[in-house]
């Protein structure tokens, strides 16, 4: 209990001996720092949210935040209205149970446009439901793709016409909103055609476009140009050769060794269409096509005429041949293969032996066999033997966790901890001074009678020579205003209301 009183009292005397101005710049301090102190604890305290929902409509977002009022969940709304944000621990159940109350709709109605009373209506709204449930259900589909952040589908359904030249095909647009540096390929466009052609009754897959939020047409190339069959061919092609190197690669490293092996294929495939039809005619090989005999009888004389007709048909042989398309038409073969190591007993590298005449004749003649090579067609290969430059190996790079998610999460509290600790640091090395400068020197006590020849000068005062005025000189000129606080402090500690509040000398004995 003394230990406190005594700390209390120290701090008082400290305080009550500082000015006005320091007194003022001691409280701002001091409040600057409870208030930052306040901020940053609520700060922590705050629950940290997530995105429940994001590109809502305002008739979902209203829904979506009156069911999380109902449950008493606090929710924000960002992005003008479009994102609302939930704490993070409740996201994946208010996901789930708004799911289940159909929030949110997204706006678009598929087939479950038919599920009410539909009495009353005529053939016309009929028709008008049926294809916005149909363009609906086409929407839910490409939104599903990865990439594709939403999507619109237009139909236009004629009527059939009894007159066949009166019937016009039916065609479909299809608006999509890709996501930020987002790719559509031919290939996924060509899927996209594919889906809206096959869900709707004679709609032909040319007659779908695609277009991107730019208004740019992404079919274009597909429906116009050979760009499409282009590279479906170079697939094929990039297909065969890889399959090719692969089947001869994986024989050689079983003999050679992995990696002590190269094999390249360049084949040249044959995507001609050829749909030809012809007939043979064999005039050695006929057939009885038909027979006719008539016999007549004359009464008279009953003499019998016979009269034969015999129709022959010649042998005929009709073929309709189709080519085969994506046949393989020619194959070049390059391989690289790597020789023999003997280890040096001595110590020495190892030394390289090349592969023997016989070994990369063993060698070519196994890959021609596995790569189905076909000399009469005009394929080659060439093998050769080389020795391979050695890798250099590097060190493996330190394990690094999947930081990036972390410094995302805590970097921006971690940061504004860093600035409290060093504001915090500045703060109390700035009140050390404010206070050191309230505190009043410590003067030497003045020695008795007794005492006064054993020392002629007081203790802790340097003799007053020349050298020691001129430093007290030239640091009174670079800081006066230190030199006048101090001076304020000694007046006010030595005059208080007409009567000296201490002796000189008394505080070295207090």
């Amino acid at each position: 209990m003394d230990g406190f009183r005594n700390v209390t009292d120290n701090i008082k005397a400290r305080v009550g001996g500082l000015s006005f101005n320091q007194k003022v710049l001691l409280g701002a301090m001091t409040t600057a720092s409870v208030i930052s102190i306040a901020v940053f604890t609520l700060w922590l305290q705050k629950e940290e949210t997530a995105v429940l929902f994001t590109n809502l409509t305002p008739e979902d977002a209203a829904v979506a935040i009156e069911e999380l009022a109902k449950q008493d969940v606090s929710a924000e709304l960002t992005n003008g209205g479009t994102t609302i944000l939930v704490p993070r621990k409740s996201v994946h159940r208010m996901r789930v149970d708004l799911a289940g109350k159909g929030v949110p709709s997204s706006g678009v109605v598929g087939f479950e446009i038919f599920d009410g009373k539909q009495y009353g209506l005529t053939e016309f709204l009929q028709n008008v439901n049926f294809k916005r449930a149909l363009e609906g259900e086409l929407t839910k589909s490409i939104e599903s793709l990865q990439g594709i952040q939403s999507a619109r589908v237009h139909l236009v359904l004629p009527k059939p016409s009894i007159f066949k030249k009166l019937d016009s095909p039916a065609t479909a647009s299809v608006i999509l909103q890709l996501g930020r540096g987002a790719r559509l390929e031919n290939g996924r466009i060509h899927g996209i055609q594919s889906l809206v052609a096959g869900s709707v009754e004679n709609l032909a897959m040319e007659q779908v476009t695609v277009i991107d939020q730019y208004g740019k047409v992404l079919s274009q190339e597909i429906k116009d140009g050979e760009t499409g069959r282009s590279e479906s061919q170079l697939a094929l092609r990039k297909e065969v050769e890889g399959h090719l190197a692969q089947k001869a690669g994986t024989m050689l490293d079983g003999v050679l060794g992995l990696g002590r092996s190269i094999v390249q294929v360049d084949a040249t495939l044959n995507f001609e269409k050829i749909d030809r039809e012809r007939e043979l005619y064999d005039p050695q090989n006929t057939v009885v096509r038909s027979e006719v005999r008539n016999e007549t009888t004359d009464p008279q004389t009953g003499g019998t005429d016979e009269n034969n007709t015999t129709n022959y048909e010649i042998n005929r042989t009709v073929e309709h041949i189709v080519g085969e398309i994506g046949a393989v038409k020619r194959l070049s073969v390059a391989v690289f293969v790597d020789g023999h190591y003997e280890t040096d007993q001595n110590g020495a590298a190892p030394l390289y032996l090349p592969l023997t005449e016989d070994e990369v004749t063993k060698l070519k003649r196994i890959v021609q066999t596995a790569v189905g090579l076909n000399v009469a067609r005009g394929d080659q290969i060439e093998m050769v033997n080389m020795q391979f430059r050695k890798p250099e190996i590097s060190e493996p790079e330190p394990f690094s966790t999947n930081w990036i998610p972390m410094v995302t999460r805590y970097g921006g509290k971690a940061l504004i901890l860093l600035v409290f600790v060093i504001v915090l640091l500045s703060l109390r090395k700035g009140i050390g001074g404010i206070l050191a400068m309230s505190v009043p020197r410590t003067r030497t006590r003045v020695p008795t009678a007794g005492e006064a020849s054993e020392s002629e000068h007081f203790e802790g005062i340097p003799d007053m020579d020349d050298q020691v005025i001129n430093d007290i000189q030239d640091y009174a000129s670079e800081n006066p205003e230190r030199v006048a606080d101090v001076v304020q402090s000694w007046i006010h500690e030595m005059n208080l209301g007409n009567a000296p509040k201490e002796k000189v000398g008394d505080s070295s004995e207090r």
